[in-house]
């Protein structure tokens, strides 16, 4: 137990400066560098997309992405066996809602790496869709990127009830945590909105991090 405790530490401070790059290139690089100044409707620009594919831009997000899923899947572990005595039904949900949240980044990087490979290939192959391709792939990114979003929400909520219940965490840990629910609503309702996560996140990562650090296991 506690040897994953310790990767659960190393984890969340992972998904920290997976996060400090996301927000790098959604304050900065995406605007200012590549033109997506509204998020509404740049990114559903296939010329836009077109020309920022390999910029550093999207190729670190993408690698972020993957690091920040895988991250998260071992954060939820952790986390599921801490509370899995007291709470054992919620303990498990929130295994589920981090397994989730990790697939639909990992999906995302995956969609920015490899997919664009792929996608890059038929392009080659099929030019007079070339749109068509760039939607699809933009689509299928956008969905599991919602899926990542949504599962995150779930998963700040289900830390943030099981730590009250457990008087595990600070209140001022549980309220952020409730806090960061909010964009994963958002994102089911305008997808957009959702990405108040690269903002909100980092801070709570780092904070839930360094509680774990400090947390009483057995050995």
């Amino acid at each position: 137990m506690r040897q994953l405790q310790k990767a659960a530490s190393v984890a969340a401070f992972l998904i920290v400066a997976g996060l400090l790059i996301h927000n790098l290139n959604a304050l900065y690089f995406e605007p200012y560098t590549l033109g997506f100044e509204n998020k509404a409707t740049d990114y559903g620009d296939m010329a836009k997309i077109e020309n920022a594919l390999w910029s550093f831009s999207f190729t670190s997000s993408g690698i972020a992405h993957i690091v920040v899923g895988c991250s998260l899947m071992i954060v939820g572990l952790f986390l599921s066996e801490y509370f899995r005595t007291r709470l054992p039904i919620a303990a498990k949900f929130l295994l589920l809602s981090a397994v989730l949240s990790g697939l639909g980044f990992v999906l995302t990087g995956i969609s920015d790496i490899p997919g664009t490979v792929y996608a890059g290939i038929l392009r080659d192959l099929n030019p007079a869709q070339n749109t068509e391709i760039l939607l699809m792939t933009t689509i299928f990114r956008g969905m599991v990127n919602i899926l990542a979003i949504a599962a995150l929400g779930a998963f700040a909520g289900t830390v943030a009830w099981c730590a009250g219940r457990t008087d595990t965490f600070p209140k001022g840990l549980r309220i952020f945590a409730w806090i960061n629910v909010l964009p994963g609503i958002m994102s089911l309702v305008f997808p957009p909105a959702g990405f108040a996560y690269i903002q909100l996140l980092p801070l709570w990562m780092l904070w839930l991090g360094w509680r774990i650090r400090t947390l009483p296991v057995p050995h």
